[in-house]
């Protein structure tokens, strides 16, 4: 079963969002900061990570450069409000794989995941530190 990282403080729209991808097949688990985001992704592999970029304190961007620092690989989406040029420029620079801006379309963000999960990848799994 492919296995989601969902990031979001927005404690609605994350639940929203794993219970629509978990009745899509996948395996959706959410998690409203990026602290807990780290600590979920060194207890358990993951395929995809959805991450907002407005988060108290450790913001997307920090999150996404942190996560390409350890797997370059494991394909990661951001979901924002932020619908300016610079944010997009400044993610995609940092290593995401590709940027929806809020509100977002559940059939949507499930299409550009089976995308994203297309794409051939040596390793999409988070690393296991020792």
């Amino acid at each position: 079963m492919i296995r989601i990282l969902v990031v979001d403080d927005d404690k609605k729209l994350n639940q929203a969002i794993c219970t629509y991808l978990n009745d899509c097949g996948f395996e959706a688990k959410g998690m409203t900061d990026a602290a807990s985001a780290y600590d979920a992704l060194y207890g358990s592999l993951f395929d995809l990570i959805i991450s907002d970029i407005m988060m108290p304190g450790i913001d997307g961007f920090a999150f996404a450069e942190s996560v390409r620092s350890v797997n370059r690989h494991i394909p990661i989406l951001f979901i924002s409000a932020r619908d300016d040029l610079p944010a997009k420029q400044k993610g995609f620079k940092l290593g995401i794989d590709d940027y929806m801006v809020k509100p977002i379309e559940f059939a949507e963000l499930e299409m550009r995941i089976r995308a994203l999960l297309r794409k051939p990848s040596p390793l999409r799994c988070w690393p296991r530190w020792k």
